[in-house]
């Protein structure tokens, strides 16, 4: 499975003691040091914490959630700004899946059935079908070799997101606890604060103390010189209802017109928003 990372900021320092340093110089007593920095990399309440995220998603039959996010966009001038959008997600492993967006970015729905995965731009009124037999995983691997690019939230759908989450990690703490406003509901919701790094990316995670279930992402992208963020608030978890087969399946009832496979978002635009028009339809930046 490729990594597609929910990326997130990251804002710690370790300190090494200084008792540590203050030793004789020897190349020998060096290792003792080095081997104490990287058991306070990685804090196991923290992988803990991820963990039983991951178990709790994967391991439920359907789910489905909302997701209001700011997705960072460079533009021509080389100025990074953010796109403001909300997404539906319904999930039923291991191979149907549907995803609509709206907002700032293009009005898009993604449906995958397990046998095809269909594209469709509300707004323009366009579809494309592929052939595409699979469970989820496979669909997210062969978009993103498409295309390059994929969901912002495409780790909380695969098989195991603990294990993509996870893939070349360099730090991990466990920051606290902190009382989050839910994206539904009246009542606040007590929350674990993690934080991680990754190779290009920096993140932290809110996850529900009692539910197990993300609540919030925050991300920096250090590849870039202006280190934009990208930040998603979840909401509205439902886990193991009922969901109908014809959730998965696109049903042309306003006649579409069916054109070839790629982004229909961006059939025939010629205006210098197509390329926003092209990210943000796909969920962000790849």
């Amino acid at each position: 499975m490729k990594k597609v990372v929910i990326p997130a900021l990251f804002v710690a320092a370790l300190v090494m003691d200084a008792a540590i340093w203050a030793q004789e110089g020897k190349a020998a007593d060096d290792q003792p040091a080095q081997e104490n920095a990287s058991t306070q990399a990685i804090d196991q309440r923290a992988l803990d914490a991820l963990k039983l995220m991951s178990d709790t998603i994967s391991g439920a039959k359907t789910v489905r959630f909302q997701t209001r996010s700011m997705v960072p966009f460079d533009m021509p001038n080389g100025m990074w700004i953010n796109l403001y959008g909300a997404s539906r997600v319904v999930m039923q492993a291991p191979g149907k899946l549907f995803v609509s967006t709206a907002g700032d970015f293009a009005p898009y729905e993604l449906y995958f059935d397990g046998k095809t995965v269909t594209k469709y731009s509300p707004d323009k009124n366009l579809y494309a079908v592929k052939d595409l037999a699979g469970t989820i995983d496979d669909m997210i691997d062969k978009q993103y070799d498409e295309d390059g690019k994929s969901f912002p939230f495409a780790d909380l759908l695969v098989s195991d997101p603990y294990d993509v989450m996870t893939e070349n990690l360099i730090t991990a703490q466990y920051v606290g606890r902190s009382i989050l406003k839910p994206l539904s509901g009246a009542e606040g919701v007590m929350t674990d604060h993690l934080v991680f790094e990754q190779k290009g990316v920096m993140w932290q995670i809110w996850i529900g103390s009692d539910d197990h279930l993300p609540r919030l992402v925050v991300a920096d992208y250090l590849d870039e010189a202006s280190e934009p963020s990208y930040t998603s608030e979840f909401g509205d978890w439902k886990l193991n209802e009922p969901v109908d087969s014809s959730a998965f399946a696109f049903n042309n009832t306003k006649n579409a017109l069916k054109i070839e496979y790629h982004n229909p978002t961006t059939q025939d635009e010629k205006t210098p928003g197509k390329a926003a028009d092209d990210t943000v339809a796909e969920g962000g930046r790849s």
